[in-house]
């Protein structure tokens, strides 16, 4: 899996360079930034908090006990309730897309009435990565619960292929006018990214099939499954709703507190920041998931190595996410010089750098959160998630408005709004610590910080060392 995973981020990082040279960091590229973060939103907020992590520990038991008529029953169930509601509220995305592109923030240096034509143009034709996102993510649970990753991780890679060829084409119809692409072209752009989700989920179904498992769109989940799902999902949806308005604010902070363009070069930040996480810290606790979930749901002595399970397998995601921290402050200069041969990323390197230590608490968001799903714990953590999300808003608001209190100022803002996801997601890692100490004793905690210490020490040594060596080349090339 996790070859496969560093083969997909590579991809998906390669994606966001080749959208760096075809789209840019103009006016285009900020419209489209901004309109390609709503699908996903709103689909987090209205099913995601509810699903993601909890469908494992639904089918888990079923699975293990050979069950698998109650598992084609629960994931049918799982399917028709997500299709019942994000279907609707794609409809109501596309139809309500004018109204919602005039809620952002303008740049400065835009056409308001072009700006809001194109956000609104892109809403329309990403509508239907909402019910797409939703499929996905539970046939992806359907086969994680089976022991199977290799094809979770594999669409990714179709998807960026998709997408990267999308990015060509619409670079080649652009290039006499950039800034005032043709409507083809808007279309190639806006329909390609869509047709990126689709390939992310639909060649699921292949797999799940060979499961031999019939999974239909169905309303038929147990009483008990409601409530199990009600009980997990609930904290799930406070923390993604707490994610969520983050997002919204951040969008809103780097429209306001930037120029044009500042939302792209944040997501291209963004994109490399991620990118460690997702190689190192994703794949060793999503693996660790199922084996948790299924003792967990077993009865025996199986019960009493979960402790232990949980102690390593969290000790491990912090070592590595603490080693992908350094390597991020390492290449921290490395990726804006990069980047900037392609489009002006001002700010990108220094927000890099303060982005490093996020990282820890970040991997501690998704693999603490696990072990407090697979217990059926899951309110546990949430306050402290929210907590760490709701401090990502304060503090990137106000270091955004004492950095860039006039605006336009790109570099200011991105540095502003680093340091408040780094002060957030510390906020966050260390809240789910003291939670896990809590559910599990205090034992659980002497791994993970001897972790901590050992690899963030090294990891900060490590990375100061290579940034100021790549930084006295640079001065010398």
């Amino acid at each position: 899996m996790a070859g496969l995973t560093l083969v997909s981020r590579a991809l998906g990082f390669a994606r966001w360079i080749v959208q760096a040279s075809t789209v840019g960091a103009g006016t285009v590229a900020g419209a489209y930034s901004t309109a390609n973060q709503v699908p996903n939103v709103l689909y987090e907020v209205v099913v995601g908090g509810a699903l993601a992590a909890t469908i494992v520990p639904l089918l888990a038991g079923a699975v293990r006990g050979g069950r698998r008529e109650e598992v084609e029953r629960t994931a049918s169930g799982l399917l028709g309730l997500v299709l019942m509601v994000l279907a609707p509220l794609a409809v109501a995305l596309a139809v309500l897309a004018g109204p919602i592109a005039s809620l952002f923030p303008l740049s400065q240096g835009v056409d308001p009435a072009y700006q809001r034509e194109l956000v609104a143009g892109f809403l329309r034709m990403f509508a239907l990565q909402v019910p797409l996102y939703g499929v996905g993510v539970v046939l992806t649970g359907v086969l994680q619960a089976h022991g199977r990753f290799a094809w979770p991780a594999l669409t990714p890679v179709a998807s960026s292929l998709v997408v990267m060829a999308t990015y060509a084409v619409y670079g080649q119809m652009s290039a006499s006018a950039p800034e005032t692409p043709s409507g083809a072209s808007l279309q190639v752009l806006g329909w390609g990214t869509t047709l990126g989700v689709a390939a992310l989920s639909l060649p699921l179904i292949w797999p799940v099939a060979r499961l031999g498992l019939r999974i239909r769109p169905r309303l038929g989940l147990r009483g008990g499954q409601l409530r199990r799902l009600g009980r997990l999902g609930g904290a799930g949806l406070w923390t993604l709703l707490a994610q969520q308005a983050s997002v919204l604010v951040v969008l809103a902070l780097a429209r306001s507190g930037g120029r044009t363009g500042t939302v792209a070069v944040y997501q291209y930040t963004q994109a490399v920041y991620v990118l460690p996480y997702a190689v190192l810290a994703v794949p060793v606790a999503s693996v660790l998931y199922p084996r948790l979930a299924a003792a967990l749901a077993a009865d025996g002595p199986e019960q009493s190595a979960v402790s232990e399970l949980a102690a390593r397998s969290t000790a491990l995601v912090v070592a590595v996410a603490a080693a992908g921290g350094g390597a991020l402050l390492a290449v921290s200069q490395g990726a804006q010089t990069f980047f900037s041969l392609l489009t002006d990323v001002a700010g990108m390197g220094q927000s890099l750098a303060v982005l490093a230590p996020a990282l820890i608490g970040y991997a501690l968001i998704f693999q603490v959160t696990r072990v407090f799903f697979a217990a059926d714990r899951a309110g546990s953590g949430a306050a402290a998630t929210c907590a760490g999300w709701v401090c990502v808003i304060v503090v990137s608001t106000v270091a955004v408005r004492v950095m860039a209190p006039h605006g336009g100022d790109s570099c200011a803002t991105l540095i502003a709004l680093a340091i408040g996801l780094s002060v957030g997601m510390t906020v966050a890692g260390v809240g789910l610590l003291a939670a896990l100490a809590r559910l599990l004793g205090t034992a659980v905690l002497t791994p993970v910080l001897r972790a901590l210490l050992v690899s963030g020490a090294v990891a900060a040594v490590g990375g100061t060392a290579a940034l100021q060596a790549t930084s006295r080349l640079a001065e010398h090339a």
